[in-house]
């Protein structure tokens, strides 16, 4: 049979089929869906907005966007000694930042510090307000600092010692000097509530490229609550992505960073590398190069509730390297450069649901060389690439997502090892590309899924010669709808275990 197959016969996979979703779309839905879509990335093109500004367009087929469960928002912690000002060498600070970054360092950050000569901010002993490192600094290191009404420009890198605090509070703005080659180094507790953290406009002419960025590393934690981030970061992920919390095994922190209800605007990305339980959720990230939020090497995040728009080189949201007890939820990703979320590198126990994905650059979600993965109630429409992409990954479920007018296939599997097994049950497919591609796929089980909206091609590459088999399960008139299993697994080699990890 060939690839392409009459509407007529893909309505009976509708039409007959009991508990079937019968959810997909006719023309006229979909326009209405595309302009629904379209008001939401209006309504919520200002930094400032929040998902509750779009609330009331999340009806309907986006219902499920507005119902995933939101976070509880943690306390912010406080240090009750007060600290005090000192300054280290700048050789100093720069030993610590390659000491506790690894191999995130970038070696060439040094041509950006314009006068080596002067020392760098160092916070010990307890914890000070952004007003009072300011007063100290205009005292003891005339220079150092600049008061410009409610901001506080910094010249010197600051670092923010163990035993330390730096707390920015409401109406408080800090601004680091990109001219001067001015960043923040935090190993103790940076707390951000409501106040603002930026890079100052310009360049750097040691260093083009350069902008101000901000790593919490080891013992570090950062907690931020209705904070504004700007301009911030170069140079990809690691430690001078914008913002960076960094964690490592010997050193864990005692203190949890959560980043809460804040504004990213033009900052190169929230790196989050080796740390545990993380929360981000309700924030609102718009421009800057990507991936918006990276995770690499993370036990335990709630990824919840924000809005990603325009990522200019990569994906909104990034989860590689051993990442694993990943929640992402409720989030809206909208016109990113890359996919919406990319899921890689034996990543696992990743679970992406009711989040709407649109206007992407690739796809919606991709899952490369992972295991155990569920993308379910998630809203897919018109990105560049496909809706769900799975290569070499293990004991994933596609369950109950909306797969609609992706420029390639709603879903497509390629490139599966002998005794990965992928289930595609009640997902909605209407006017892909096609509706499931497969190449070099291994088992794969289709159950309960609605094809009415998905014309002409059905099934394409290696699984196009299942239509006749799709069309009979989809006619059977038993009370439970039937399962089809395209390359029944034939390898005597144990399938992954999710609940052992094994």
């Amino acid at each position: 049979m060939r690839k392409g197959l009459p509407l007529l016969l893909a309505l009976l996979l509708t039409s007959t089929a009991p508990g079937l979703r019968a959810e997909s779309l006719d023309r006229a839905e979909l326009a209405g869906l595309t302009r629904t879509v379209a008001e939401i990335g209006a309504r919520l093109q200002s930094v400032d907005t929040r998902k509750d500004d779009a609330r009331e367009l999340l009806t309907g087929r986006l219902a499920m966007i507005d119902r995933t469960e939101a976070a509880p928002r943690p306390a912010l912690h406080r240090l009750t000694t007060v600290g005090k000002l000192q300054t280290v060498p700048i050789d100093f600070m720069l030993a610590q930042l390659r000491l506790q970054t690894a191999r995130q360092f970038d070696t060439e950050i040094e041509k950006a510090l314009v006068n080596r000569a002067a020392p760098a901010l160092f916070i010990r002993g307890g914890a000070m307000t952004l007003d009072q490192l300011a007063a100290e600094a205009e005292k003891l290191f005339p220079g150092a600092v600049e008061r410009r009404g409610e901001t506080i420009l910094s010249r010197w890198p600051i670092v923010i010692w163990s035993d330390s605090a730096l707390v920015i509070e409401p109406q408080q703005s800090l601004e680091l000097s990109t001219a001067d080659g001015a960043f923040l180094l935090n190993s103790g507790l940076l707390t951000v509530d409501g106040g603002e953290l930026k890079a100052s406009a310009g360049q750097n002419s040691g260093l083009n490229s350069f902008r101000p960025f901000v790593a919490t590393a080891m013992t570090g934690a950062l907690q931020a609550s209705g904070a504004r981030f700007s301009r911030l970061g170069y140079a990809g992920a690691g430690s001078t992505s914008g913002l960076s919390i960094l964690g490592a095994a010997l050193f864990p922190s005692k203190i949890t960073s959560h980043v809460v209800d804040s504004s990213f605007e033009n900052v190169s990305g929230l790196s989050l590398e080796n740390t545990h339980r993380m929360l981000v959720a309700g924030n609102r990230f718009s421009g800057g190069a990507g991936p918006a939020i990276a995770m690499k090497g993370v036990t335990g995040a709630d990824i919840s509730a924000n809005i990603i728009t325009g990522t200019t080189e990569t994906q909104a949201i990034d989860i590689q390297n051993t990442s694993s007890s990943i929640r992402v939820a409720g989030n809206i990703l909208l016109g990113n450069r890359g996919s919406g979320v990319f899921v890689a590198n034996d990543a696992r126990d990743v679970s992406i649901t009711g989040n709407l994905m649109s206007r992407n650059g690739r796809g919606g979600v991709s899952v490369v060389r992972s295991a155990c993965v569920t993308i379910s109630h998630n809203v897919m429409l018109s990105n560049s690439q496909v809706g769900i992409k799975v290569r070499a990954s293990h004991a994933l479920t596609l369950s109950h997502n909306d797969l609609i007018a992706n420029a390639g296939a709603g879903i497509s599997i390629i490139d599966q090892d002998d005794n990965a097994r992928v289930a595609i049950d009640g997902n909605a497919f209407s006017a892909n590309k096609s509706g499931i591609h497969g190449g070099a796929a291994s088992e794969v089980a289709l159950k309960a899924n609605d094809f009415a909206g998905q014309s002409p091609i059905l099934l394409d590459g290696e699984f196009a010669p299942y239509v006749p088999e799709l069309l009979e399960t989809a006619a059977s008139a038993d009370a439970k709808p039937k399962a089809l299993t395209i390359h029944a697994n034939t390898s005597s080699a144990a399938p992954v275990d999710c609940k052992t990890g094994s």
